[in-house]
């Protein structure tokens, strides 16, 4: 069966993110795309929103450049006419993993208009849970 265009957009932001090639990842986005995700904070403390294709590369080369390792395993996806929801992990390292969804925007082009993200825990594989008190 053949994928879906909205299917084939996620799956090369995937392979992007998993090849570190930055050029892969923003083929995804349109020119006037949108970045709404928490952690930008830590890097622009004024915003957790990114506007434009550029103002994104320049986040994501920091992500890749500071997590070296990170993977991206996808866990499920949902798509109901151009918008996608994607269930993963992203490993930053071999056992720290951060549970995520991303909902994405698709224009007619099928490029990422608007992004959003959401994260859920991040812990260590193998570790206990801190019991609590």
């Amino acid at each position: 069966m053949e994928k879906s265009p909205v299917q084939q957009t996620i799956d090369n932001w995937i392979d992007g993110w998993n090849e570190h090639n930055i050029d892969k990842i923003m083929e995804n986005y349109s020119d006037t795309a949108e970045l709404y995700d928490p952690k930008i904070r830590e890097i622009y403390p004024d915003t957790f929103t990114l506007i434009g294709k550029e103002n994104i590369k320049k986040y994501f080369e920091i992500i890749l450049k500071v997590f070296p390792q990170l993977k991206i395993k996808p866990l499920g996806l949902w798509i109901k006419g151009h918008d996608a929801i994607l269930e993963y992990y992203i490993y930053t390292s071999e056992d720290a993993k951060i549970d995520v969804i991303s909902k994405f925007y698709l224009n007619k082009e099928y490029k990422i208009q608007g992004h959003f993200v959401y994260y859920g825990l991040s812990y260590k594989e193998g570790k206990e849970e801190t019991e609590n008190k």
